[in-house]
């Protein structure tokens, strides 16, 4: 038995040979073949040579003994064919068959492709990455070896992300701490990267859940007998007397206020527009104003709390294309009104015309920033203007919609807080022209992932907008609330 056991090990030793056609008195290798002298990793590589079985196996061996089988064999009578690996490193290697044995048939310089293909094609990314939401790229050719990465484009920091392939590519989930920035896409397969794309803004997705507008008001100077000497000025009454009468009705409206309207947004569970509640300053509790419906590429909107005999908008719908409203047909009380939304070539939303092609409202630009419509300028900017986070609303627009009088109607004001007038200005205004002619400063302030949270100016001097005649001073704040 002990002689059988040695001569079993004999047997096995005599098995690893080091040619393909050694001649000599122990086993032969059964092929004959040809070995290149280099390859390039990821590619393929061919083995002339006969004898070739079709359970053969070819490995190539590294200096320290790791082996790494060839993939996607193919074997004729004319040779071996077989894919180099791409997690295989550059260097020399022995190539190995495992065919009857095991043989070492030759040895191989494995190189890096100078310009291998990327191995995904059609490739569509999003324009902005939303860093609190999963990364979705559409490619055909994705595998489970495959990573992807975010690189800052400032500090080439990379970060890998965690992948599942999807029907329609890859889904990557973003870890939680990345910061907003600009940020290259890489793919990488083994020794390989490709960069699917470059500088791709990104930031935490927030939608507006709402927002208010205060506004505290203080007059100077506002006195029964200065208001009736300003009345019988003005023509108001005939007499002194008169005039102090009018002057008492008059007065209350000269009271310093402060005067809150406050907006609230939800949403279903698809993240499309559900409703939007209203509080007036004068109201004790808000009230539904628009809801919404969705039906495909519409968005119809009605208004809850339409008046009888008002000029106000009963209810709209929007035809959307490419998330921006296209078109809209708004319906008043006693009239219907068809209008096409006009875009720039950069996305910016420029006004609105009627059906007819006619303008109805015109929007002006400067270099992207925001200023106000077409007869006149509202706002002016520094020449490094702060900034709003990159899915932040119009910050611009929101303003104009609301401190303009017969220009931006309710449905335009809507899609402004909805993100769905276009390309938003992300630029911040510095100044704003009030009614009274006045251009105070604006301030902000901000949350932690840049969004604009507070929206603050202040108005000294100015003139009562009643009757001209008294100092008024006034801040305006904007709150607003993201989710």
């Amino acid at each position: 038995m002990k002689k059988l056991w040695l001569l079993l090990l004999a047997a096995g030793a005599l098995t690893l040979t080091t040619a393909c056609n050694e001649e000599d008195d122990g086993p032969v290798c059964p092929v004959e073949c040809s070995v290149p002298t280099t390859a390039e990793i990821g590619n393929s590589l061919t083995i002339a040579g006969q004898g070739f079985a079709a359970t053969a196996e070819i490995a190539l061996q590294s200096e320290d003994g790791t082996e790494t089988k060839l993939e996607d064999p193919q074997i004729s009578a004319t040779g071996y064919t077989g894919t180099v690996p791409v997690t295989i490193t550059p260097g020399d290697y022995t190539v190995v068959l495992y065919q009857e044995g095991i043989w070492e048939i030759g040895a191989i310089t494995l190189t890096k492709a100078a310009d291998k293909e990327c191995p995904v094609v059609n490739v569509v990314l999003p324009e902005a990455i939303r860093l609190n939401q999963a990364l979705e790229i559409a490619g055909l050719g994705f595998s489970e070896d495959m990573t992807v990465s975010l690189e800052n484009t400032s500090d080439k920091a990379r970060t890998e992300l965690t992948t599942a392939l999807s029907s329609s590519g890859v889904s990557c989930t973003i870890p939680d701490g990345m910061k907003a920035g600009s940020y290259n896409v890489i793919l990488t397969q083994g020794i390989y990267e490709w960069v699917l794309g470059e500088n791709i803004p990104a930031a935490v997705y927030k939608r507006l859940a709402g927002f208010s507008k205060k506004v505290v008001t203080a007059y100077e100077g506002v006195t029964l007998e200065a208001l009736a000497e300003v009345l019988l000025g003005m023509g108001y009454a005939p007499t002194m007397e008169e005039a102090l009468k009018t002057a008492e009705s008059f007065l209350p409206m000269f009271s310093d206020s402060e005067e809150v309207t406050e907006y609230t947004f939800t949403y279903d569970a698809d993240g499309n527009p559900k409703n939007i509640a209203k509080k007036e300053f004068y109201e004790e509790t808000g009230k539904e104003w628009f809801s919404f419906t969705v039906d495909g590429n519409k968005i119809s909107g009605t208004n809850n709390i339409f008046e009888e005999g008002s000029d106000d908008m009963r209810s709209f719908v929007w035809t959307m294309d490419k998330g921006r409203v296209d078109q809209a047909a708004v319906a008043y009380e006693k009239r219907e009104n068809e209008y096409v939304w006009v875009y720039d070539a950069l996305g910016m939303w420029t006004g609105v015309n009627y059906s007819s092609d006619s303008p109805y409202m015109l929007l002006a630009y400067d270099g992207g920033k925001f200023l106000g419509s077409e007869w006149e300028t509202m706002f002016t900017y520094d020449a490094a203007p702060q900034q709003n986070a990159i899915f932040g609303i119009d910050i611009a627009k929101l303003i104009f919609s609301l401190q303009s009088i017969n220009i931006i109607e309710s449905d335009h004001m809507i899609a402004i807080c909805l993100n769905l007038a276009g390309e938003p200005s992300m630029a911040l205004p510095s100044t704003l022209k009030e009614m009274d002619g006045s251009t105070p400063a604006i301030t902000y302030a901000f949350d932690n992932d840049g969004y604009v949270s507070q929206i603050d100016w202040e108005t000294t001097g100015g003139k009562d907008m009643l009757i001209g005649a008294f100092d008024s001073n006034s801040k305006t704040t904007y709150t607003l609330v993201y989710e």
